[in-house]
C-alpha cells in the first residue's frame, strides 16, 4: 500500500488503459492541464451509475474550468466498452479491473457488514446511501454484473498543473461521493 494522500501532497504519475484499449499516461494525457480524479466502483453498481450519469452529463464543466477529467473503475475493458458508446464518454474513462490505481492512491473499504443484511435491514449502510439507491430505483437503474472488490470504497482528487493535489477526498461509504459542482470548486 502506498500512503494516504492529503490536500498538497504530489499526485503520482501512474499508465493506464481505456475501455477502447488505449494505453495512456496520467501526467502525459492530461498536458499540463489541472485534473479531475473520480474513483468510483464498478460499472453494475447502481450507486456507481448513478454517479457516472451524474458525471458524463456534466463533463463539460470540468472543460470549462481548464480542467482534464478522468473516472476509474475496477470494470474490465470488456464490460465498459460493451455499457458504453466511446463518443458519449467526454472525459478520460479508466479501466482498473485488478484495483492498481485503487492501491496507488490508498483508497479503503467500506466495512464488513456493510452489505450483510440482519433482523433489522443491512447493519451499517448510510442514511445517503439508501437515499441514492432509492435515486437510482426510480431511474429504473438495476444492478448489474458483480465485478472487483464489492467493497471498494470511492474516492475523489484535484490536481493542479503542478501535479499537486488541492482536494482529497477519501469516501467514508460507498455513496460518499462529491458532486460535479462541489469538485468544479477545487480547480
Amino acid at each position: 500500500m502506498s500512503k494516504r494522500y492529503q490536500t498538497g501532497s504530489e499526485s503520482p504519475d501512474f499508465d493506464f488503459v481505456t475501455p477502447w484499449g488505449e494505453k495512456k499516461s496520467f501526467y502525459a494525457s492530461g498536458g499540463g492541464q489541472k485534473k479531475a480524479l473520480f474513483f468510483l466502483r464498478y460499472y453494475g453498481c447502481r450507486v456507481t451509475q448513478l454517479e457516472f450519469r451524474e458525471i458524463v452529463a456534466e463533463a463539460e464543466k470540468f472543460a470549462e474550468k481548464g480542467a482534464r477529467l478522468y473516472v476509474v473503475l475496477q470494470s474490465s475493458p470488456e464490460i465498459l466498452s460493451g455499457a458504453l458508446k466511446r463518443e458519449d464518454i467526454k472525459f478520460e474513462l479508466i479501466s482498473d479491473p485488478d484495483g492498481t490505481l485503487y492501491r496507488l492512491f490508498d483508497i479503503g473499504y467500506a466495512p464488513l457488514g456493510y452489505f450483510i443484511k440482519g433482523l433489522s435491514g443491512y447493519l451499517k449502510r448510510s442514511e445517503r446511501f439508501e437515499k441514492r439507491i432509492e435515486e437510482a430505483s426510480a431511474l429504473g437503474i438495476t444492478h448489474g454484473l458483480y465485478e472487483g472488490n464489492e467493497q471498494q470504497l470511492p474516492a475523489v482528487f484535484v490536481i493542479d498543473e503542478r501535479q499537486n493535489m488541492t482536494y482529497v477526498h477519501y469516501s467514508a461509504d460507498i455513496a460518499d461521493v462529491p458532486s460535479v459542482d462541489e469538485t468544479l470548486k477545487y480547480l
